[in-house]
């Protein structure tokens, strides 16, 4: 049996007269109307991002742009998947709908930590840049406090 009815606000779908929930209603007389939960989702997923260090976000992009632009880099860092014995994954890197992406990113960045910061330690070593330097301090300040608590 039918308990709930969930769909945008349109009146052909949710509004008081002759719309697909109040023809339920009739058939289903307790059945909940839940008016655009989708949409609720995505904002409350969206401001609870806004209250994300905003340095997390730079270094998911930083990681996935340094990553993503050259084989030779990608060629570089899948040694170093190998020698940390992490599993071999691209590096994602969170899109323009921030709350969709930006878990999967996460999770992908600390299951392979320890192979990413000795990669970036390396990147330093042989040929820095402002980024790369960025992402490795970040790694090694800033990941520090949260993974040992």
């Amino acid at each position: 049996m039918m308990v709930g009815f969930s769909s945008d606000t349109t009146n052909a779908m949710a509004g008081k007269f002759h719309s697909v929930f109040t023809n339920l209603k009739t058939a289903i007389p307790g059945i909940a109307c839940i008016k655009c939960s989708c949409h609720m989702i995505h904002l409350s997923a969206s401001k609870a991002c806004l209250k994300l260090p905003r340095s997390i976000e730079d270094l998911l992009r930083n990681v996935g742009s340094h990553l993503s632009i050259s084989h030779s880099r990608q060629t570089k860092y899948k040694a170093f998947q190998e020698f940390f014995q992490v599993e071999i994954h691209k590096i994602l890197a969170p899109c323009t709908t921030r709350w969709q992406s930006l878990k999967a990113c996460v999770d992908r960045v600390l299951k392979q930590f320890s192979a990413l910061k000795e990669y970036f330690r390396l990147v330093n070593f042989e040929d820095p840049s402002k980024t790369s330097e960025l992402i490795y301090s970040t790694m090694e300040n800033s990941f520090r406090t949260v993974l040992t608590k």
